[in-house]
């Protein structure tokens, strides 16, 4: 585990066993729900900082963690990989609680949480931060050097424009195999560029993820991933209108190949 997170949990924990103790154990789950809430919400740079600890978190799912229908429906990647890490500070606490004798559990193990304190957790306001701020992003883009975005994009480029004279394939379809054999998949790959560029974590599923391939619940990191990939190809497609090898119709709209209908979904 990331150790900034570690510390955040830490004392989290401190808090919440100090919070029942001078309220004699009162409404372990509602108040373990109100500082959750309260302490986790976390900013985009330190969200990319906690993420270059642990890559893993980017395999975070949404799941039913997001209340609220218009977050639910299109959450960004940030706020997936936020919730996961309420929803894992809250088994905690719950955990200290019985810990304590705080929350009692059943024969089956199941904790014995009243129904009022329940309902009272479901109307805790949600913490849904905005992640399209983000000093870090701003930074690094006035910094000299190549980005490893441009990296990933210059060895696709190179590749691409290789093979564009001599390759049998047309030049949509090229585009598009180039790009997914240069796509970041795993949490390891797709890490740098959060750290270089946290406002990746704003970026939503937007119909570019195969619902039937996550069940419509896709990973956060495969959200970035996706519209990395589709990054890459919108600059391949330019690349090869710009030599020749694609047209524009009288609107400026890209002339696809007569197999193809309408861009792809890249995942």
């Amino acid at each position: 585990m990331s150790q900034i997170l570690t510390e955040i949990l830490d004392n989290i924990r401190t808090e919440y066993v100090q919070i029942l103790e001078h309220s004699s154990g009162f409404e372990p789950f509602l108040n373990a729900e109100k500082l959750c809430q309260k302490q986790l919400s976390i900013s985009t740079d330190q969200l990319a900082k906690i993420i270059s600890e642990d890559p893993n978190l980017l395999a975070a799912r949404a799941g039913a963690l997001i209340r609220g229908l218009q977050q639910a429906e299109n959450p960004s990647a940030g706020n997936i990989i936020s919730a996961n890490i309420r929803s894992a500070a809250l088994e905690a606490l719950l955990d200290a609680a019985v810990h304590y004798g705080w929350l009692q559990v059943n024969a089956e193990g199941m904790m014995q949480i009243g129904d009022d304190e329940i309902e009272a957790a479901d109307t805790v306001l949600q913490i849904n931060e905005d992640y399209s701020q983000s000093k870090t992003a701003l930074n690094n883009i006035s910094n000299p050097g190549v980005s490893v975005l441009n990296k990933l994009i210059h060895k696709a480029e190179d590749e691409f424009v290789k093979q564009l004279d001599s390759q049998v394939l047309d030049a949509y379809t090229l585009a598009i195999e180039i790009a997914g054999a240069h796509s970041v998949f795993t949490p390891e790959e797709i890490a740098p560029l959060v750290v270089e560029n946290p406002l990746l974590l704003g970026l939503r599923a937007d119909g570019l993820v195969l619902d039937d391939v996550f069940e419509s619940d896709p990973p956060a990191g495969i959200i970035i991933s996706s519209h990395i990939t589709q990054m890459v190809i919108d600059h391949l497609l330019e690349l090869a209108t710009d030599r020749g090898a694609l047209a524009l119709d009288g609107e400026g709209q890209l002339i696809l190949p007569s197999n193809e209908d309408e861009l792809p979904v890249v995942h």
